[in-house]
């Protein structure tokens, strides 16, 4: 798309589900033009047209893709890649750090993880000690059971709420669009998502926008937590 939506605005492949035997027949297509290129028959290979497969008629189709030399947009900068996929922030002394240890060859052995760790800013951790409260489904329920009553956000798209929601649920308003006048002012937050990650996003988001974090409970794993250790009869999607 010429202008991709916001990070979080779609729902992950892990959030929204992905049906597995349509990115492994990608992988298989992909494997079998590297395999092309390096033997040297590169005279079919996919290389100025799109490849479609639609798994449901079991139907491949082709798109042509031609250059606009005259309408093409000159590129005289990089975009916050790292922001564009909603990681975390890299701080420039961080990124001269890395660099200066890399060179060294000292973090060379570093997994992913350890150096997704790194590029987190010293602000972010002292952020992070002002963090929500999690609740697994059945915390939250014998909460609820013992009077608990806290004001119950639903952070995911409308079209998901009109298939299920939890019954005492007050208010819908997607993650990235959640404001502080949604919120009362007074009072816990319980708030909700499909598998937990956008409600993550958005404890984070409104902490950021002045809510206190001691108000705020994220149900971990989402409604489809809920549906799968307290109402198996709730619809699944």
């Amino acid at each position: 798309m010429p202008t991709p939506p916001n990070p979080g605005d779609v729902p992950s492949c892990a959030e929204g589900g992905v049906l597995g035997v349509l990115p492994g027949t990608m992988g298989c297509l992909q494997a079998t033009e590297v395999l092309k290129i390096i033997l040297g028959h590169t005279k079919g290979l996919v290389s100025g047209r799109v490849l479609t497969f639609d798994a449901l008629a079991m139907k491949f189709g082709e798109v042509g893709l031609s250059k606009d030399e005259e309408n093409r947009e000159v590129i005289t900068e990089l975009i916050d890649y790292q922001g564009f996929c909603a990681g975390h922030k890299v701080s420039a002394d961080n990124k001269a750090n890395d660099a200066k240890k890399d060179e060294g060859g000292k973090s060379g052995g570093r997994t992913m993880d350890e150096a997704e760790d790194a590029t987190i800013t010293t602000a972010e951790a002292t952020d992070a000690a002002k963090t929500f409260h999690s609740l697994d489904p059945k915390e939250c329920l014998n909460k609820l059971s013992s009077g608990w009553s806290p004001w119950v956000l639903d952070v995911r798209l409308q079209t998901e709420h009109d298939i299920v929601s939890l019954p005492f649920t007050d208010g819908v308003s997607p993650h990235r669009t959640v404001k502080v006048t949604d919120i009362p002012t007074s009072g816990d937050v319980l708030v909700y998502c499909k598998a937990g990650v956008r409600g993550k996003k958005a404890c984070n988001r409104l902490i950021d926008l002045g809510v206190d974090a001691e108000r705020l409970f994220n149900l971990d794993g989402g409604i489809m937590g809920w549906q799968k250790e307290i109402d198996p009869n709730m619809p699944r999607y």
